[in-house]
């Protein structure tokens, strides 16, 4: 257990004591300097026994006794934690010890996490961004708390875009006695893809590219032969791209890897009697008593036999809940695809095509917009690219690097720049549209990726400057001497708000956000970089101090390093 679970154990033992339901025992991390972990059940509880909330706090502190903190009741009528000062310093040792920050004992499951989600035959732009983004980093917050976690990039790959994308080519002579005779290349595919998307209109291109897609679910010659070798150009690429994103998929798994299971899924529907013809269309209705709304049924099976979105999403839980019996399946996509994903739900849970003990999560993000207000877009309108952005951020770095006064290769500056745009993303409420303003979220100063980044490269260069061995090890006179005492206010705050970096793991985990972490690493790194600027570290003459001020950075780049490694974000060693 941490402190904060720690803290919390001997605050049920006062409850018990008074009568008092243990399950309102819980604190949270304060976010005012006079106190680390405040309380409000006083407010709660007084209102049940019709008394003075004051004085139920009040009770409460007298009887809470704990070797970790104290406790205090304050006006009006919370209860105030300080943790105590031979805790931090123990806290200190064991982070410098392990190299690991002390996150919140939760019990363990298996979580299954469905991000990315690009379409093959289709570039990556900047509408792709955020789902690899907050993905990436919350699978990360999974892993670090114990679980066993798995991720699907879970491709675009089966649906009728692909019928379109086939029945382009044909039309234009590229594919021709049942073969391409022209080299398929994703540069390619980007012009057709716009173009054959803008022909749904045509009843007889439309007609064709249903007969195309059709045959190709069906697996029939050259169409399904012709799909995969477009999937595998396309998968090239994204993959490509997502690494640079440092995107770590289990599986390229996409719709198509769904299709075995199809028809059992649909059988499994029907013999329950939830699935049925309606206009030629296999549905399922999926309304609630509870709608206040309207919820239209969930379409399984188009006019011609073809599969749909949802079919194929239906059919990918069922088979991830048999071959990896998660205890949750996190989705990650636009939030304009809730109902999408409700309708999807619904039909898994209602069709008992999973575990009643397992959740399905759907985390709708906000959009990425301009200083307008609007979707970020070229000046022209047009959707920017994923390597425009990058191209974008990059060489906004490169600009504040120069202004630094050093030169970068073009690989750091884009390192930087990638900072920069995760750490831009990540700071928001997922679920929040956020503007992408690039004189801002590029800044060396003030809430940024690369001003986290730069505290770790102003503590490498303090240890290079020292003589401290770089290869991370715990520094051999502070473990000695047992040093780093809060013998200071500047002190002591660096060492809590490096624990409640640690307590914002588990927040970030329940609430599926990333916000408060990125605060959490900020508030380290600011509060450090003030005692950096007022404290002579390496010219402090008392050695034992100076040894403890060494460790103490030591700890804050432990912490800000893991936390960025979290977030997906690689570090810099200097800039």
């Amino acid at each position: 257990m941490n402190i904060k679970q720690r803290i919390e154990k001997d605050l049920r033992v006062a409850f018990k004591a008074l009568g008092f339901a243990e399950t309102h025992a819980t604190v949270s991390v304060s976010t005012i300097d006079i106190c680390d972990y405040q309380c409000n059940a006083a407010f709660g509880l007084a209102k049940e026994l019709k008394r003075n909330p004051l004085d139920v706090a009040k009770e409460i502190a007298a009887k809470f006794t704990s070797d970790l903190a104290t406790c205090e009741a304050v006006a009006p009528a919370f209860l105030n934690f300080k943790v105590k000062d031979s805790v931090l310093s123990e806290e200190v040792q064991k982070i410098l010890k392990t190299k690991k920050l002390p996150l919140t004992d939760t019990p363990k499951r298996t979580v299954f996490f469905d991000y990315g989600g690009a379409n093959i035959a289709k570039e990556l732009h900047v509408g792709h961004l955020r789902s690899p983004i907050v993905g990436e980093a919350l699978k990360r917050v999974y892993e670090a708390l114990g679980h066993k976690t798995f991720a699907d990039v879970y491709l675009g790959d089966w649906g009728l875009q692909n019928g379109l994308i086939l029945a382009e080519l044909e039309l234009h002579g590229i594919i021709k006695n049942e073969k391409f005779v022209a080299p398929i290349t994703l540069d390619l595919l980007n012009e057709v893809y716009p173009a054959a998307s803008k022909k749904v209109g045509d009843a007889k291109f439309k007609a064709r590219a249903d007969e195309i897609t059709l045959l190709m679910q069906q697996k029939k010659a050259p169409w399904f032969d012709l799909w995969k070798q477009m999937r595998d150009v396309s998968v090239a690429k994204i993959r490509e791209n997502y690494d640079r994103l440092g995107c770590t998929f289990n599986f390229y798994n996409g719709e198509s890897d769904a299709q075995p299971y199809v028809e059992s899924v649909l059988d499994i529907l029907r013999k329950k009697g939830l699935a049925y013809d309606s206009d030629n269309c296999l549905i399922m209705d999926v309304v609630k008593d509870s709608d206040t709304g309207p919820m239209p049924p969930i379409i399984l099976q188009k006019y011609n036999g073809g599969d749909l979105y949802a079919t194929n999403d239906v059919a990918t839980i069922f088979y991830r809940a048999k071959d990896f019996k998660p205890d949750e399946i996190i989705y990650l996509t636009d939030a304009r695809q809730s109902l999408h994903f409700e309708q999807v739900f619904r039909c898994a849970k209602g069709g008992e095509l999973l575990p009643a003990t397992t959740t399905l999560t759907h985390i709708g993000y906000g959009t990425m917009n301009g200083k307008d207000g609007k979707p970020f877009k070229t000046r022209a309108g047009g959707t920017i690219k994923f390597e425009e952005v990058v191209g974008l951020v990059t060489e906004a770095a490169q600009k504040r690097l120069a202004e630094n006064g050093k030169t970068a290769t073009k690989g750091l500056a884009e390192k930087i720049g990638i900072a920069a745009l995760k750490f831009a993303d990540l700071l928001n409420n997922v679920r929040k549209d956020y503007v992408f303003d690039l004189e801002k979220f590029t800044s060396f100063e003030g809430k940024t990726g690369p001003y986290i980044l730069y505290t770790i490269a102003r503590i490498n260069s303090l240890f290079k400057k020292a003589g401290v061995n770089q290869s991370r090890d715990c520094l051999p006179s502070a473990r000695s001497a047992n040093v780093v005492p809060p013998r200071n206010d500047a002190v002591r705050g660096i060492i809590m708000k490096a624990i409640k970096l640690a307590d914002a793991y588990s927040v970030a985990a329940v609430n599926y956000t990333l916000n408060g972490i990125v605060d959490a690493a900020y508030t380290l790194a600011a509060e450090f970089n003030l005692f950096y600027a007022n404290t002579k570290i390496l010219t402090e003459q008392d050695e034992v101090k100076r040894q403890g001020y060494l460790a103490l950075c030591e700890v804050v780049r432990i912490a800000l390093t893991l936390a960025m490694n979290t977030l997906a974000i690689e570090v810099v060693e200097e800039m």
